[in-house]
Formats: structure tokens, C-alpha cells, sequence
């Protein structure tokens, strides 16, 4: 095993990423959430300027971004979802980067990254191992809709912009099939730790 590992845990929204990840941080594997770095990313001054810029100054409501009016223009076109992403992820890699560093300083040699933009991204090339979660389609349009409070249209519209499984899966090390009990879930979080462990 390498001395220090950043590990991607990715997949489509909805496909139960964050379950696995509650799994490794209960086994003592750090977890770093691309969502909740994106979430503090969004009130940096300089991130804010810019998706004002491309997106319109009406998705920032009393100095915070409007996460639903964002996302209903970033995800209407492929090409509003790639300046997105050109804005907001080198402030999220930087921050990723930060967080991992001080892990490994503190003695841990893995850290897992969960985010479902990754693959195919700047993020890529700074990850040693890719963990690939799937499920079936309709769970992910049904969970999205609870989480989310959107509609089944607005989550089939999401998913169909972000990265395509084929490409998730010619990249992945470990393909995770979340289709039934936490318990299997679980036990196929074992068998990675394990493997990364050798």
C-alpha cells in the first residue's frame, strides 16, 4: 500500500455514495464530502463574483448563493454544467487538497473523497484508487426527489448531464452495487478496506 492514498468514491446522484462513506468513517477511514466543500466554497467572495458573472446576479439571495436557482440553470444545458464546474472546482480541489494534507499529517495513510463529479475532471489525476457505487435508476430518481425536494423530471435532468457510467466504470478499481440491504452495502466497504490495506 502506498505511504498516503486519496481515494474517490464517486457515482451519479442518488446512488447511495454517502451510505458507503457513513460505513469507512465508522471504520476509521477519513471521509472528505465534495457537497459540503461545495457548500462552503459557495459563500468564498471570489466564487460568488464569478457565478455571478456567468450566471446571473439572481442567484445570490442576501449574500447567499440560491442553491435550487443554480442548479436549475447550471444543469439546463451541458454547457452551463461544464462553467460550473471551470468556477467552482478549483476552489473545491484547493480545499480537498487542504483537508487531505492535514489528515495524513495526523497519521492517517487513506483518505476517501466523496463526490460524484471526479472522473473526467481536474480532480482525477490527484486520486490513487476510484470506488464506483451503482443502483438502479429509479431508486436514484426516487431518492433525489426525497432528498432534494425536486421533481422526477428536474432529477432525470441531472442525472442525464452528469458523467456517464461508462466512463465511471472504465476508470473504476472497485464497482459497489447498492440494489439491496445496508448489510451487503457494508460488506462490500469490508472487502475495499481490505484491499486497500495490502
Amino acid at each position: 500500500m502506498k505511504e498516503k492514498m486519496i481515494v474517490a468514491l464517486t457515482g451519479q446522484s442518488g446512488a447511495g455514495k454517502s451510505s458507503l462513506a457513513k460505513y469507512f468513517v465508522n471504520n476509521g477511514i477519513p471521509v472528505i464530502d465534495c457537497d459540503e466543500i461545495a457548500k462552503t466554497i459557495h459563500s468564498n467572495v471570489d466564487c460568488q463574483l464569478q457565478l455571478c458573472e456567468c450566471f446571473g446576479a439572481d442567484i445570490l439571495e442576501n449574500g447567499i448563493i440560491n442553491k435550487q436557482t443554480l442548479a436549475q440553470k447550471a444543469f439546463s444545458t451541458p454547457e452551463n454544467l461544464q462553467k460550473l464546474t471551470d468556477i467552482t472546482h478549483p476552489f473545491i480541489i484547493n480545499k480537498i487538497l487542504s483537508e487531505a494534507d492535514n489528515y495524513f499529517k495526523n497519521g492517517k495513510n487513506i483518505v476517501i473523497v466523496d463526490g460524484a463529479v471526479i472522473i473526467g475532471h481536474d480532480f482525477e489525476k490527484y486520486c490513487d484508487k476510484f470506488i464506483v457505487i451503482l443502483c438502479d435508476r429509479n431508486s436514484q430518481y426516487q431518492r433525489l426527489i426525497k432528498r432534494d425536494g425536486i421533481t422526477l423530471q428536474q432529477a432525470q435532468n441531472r442525472i442525464s448531464k452528469q458523467t456517464k457510467l461508462s466512463d465511471m466504470l472504465a476508470k473504476a478499481d472497485y464497482i459497489v452495487y447498492n440494489n439491496s440491504s445496508l448489510e451487503e452495502l457494508e460488506n462490500q466497504g469490508e472487502y475495499i478496506l481490505k484491499s486497500l490495506a495490502k
